[in-house]
């Protein structure tokens, strides 16, 4: 008589349960923000797309300290389906408005003026860079520098 060694509850198939976990979490939630250009940014009509959404604050040294690096990452991944938003927090639109002529960031810019969108991705203190699939779920949270460059690359190779 053969017993197989499996554990209760385990999935059959190598895989299964990471895809019955990724079907079971909920999808990020969808925002409305006003962008730099004056048009309204929906999470839902980014769908498709990898997205890096890069929350940031006016005045947040280390946010601009990270500028190099999402330039980079940009240039490399842009033209293979990656997306980058900047969620702002700024106490003010002219605040906002002054801080984009400053940094002239070549990707979306979105202003959180009321935070919200910022409490829903639980952010507490700015940076913080959320990386979702094309299908909204979140893949990665934290990462910044060389490690954030290395995760994207899982997802989207250079190659």
């Amino acid at each position: 008589m053969l017993i197989s060694c499996q554990r209760l509850g385990a999935p059959a198939t190598p895989g299964e349960a990471t895809q019955n976990r990724r079907d079971n979490r909920p999808a990020s939630p969808d925002f409305d923000l006003p962008t730099a250009a004056d048009k309204p940014l929906t999470l839902q009509s980014l769908r498709g797309s990898y997205v890096l959404l890069d929350f940031r604050a006016v005045g947040c040294a280390e946010c601009g300290a990270e500028n190099a690096n999402l330039r980079k990452l940009y240039d490399q991944f842009s033209h293979r389906g990656l997306v980058i938003v900047s969620v702002w927090g700024a106490s003010s639109q002219a605040e906002w408005r002054a801080a984009l002529a400053a940094e002239e960031l070549p990707w979306a810019q979105a202003l959180d003026l009321s935070g919200e969108t910022a409490r829903a991705y639980k952010v507490q203190q700015p940076p913080v860079a959320v990386l979702l699939d094309p299908r909204g779920y979140e893949l990665a949270r934290n990462l910044r520098g060389r490690n954030l460059g290395q995760k994207i690359s899982e997802y989207i190779p250079l190659d």
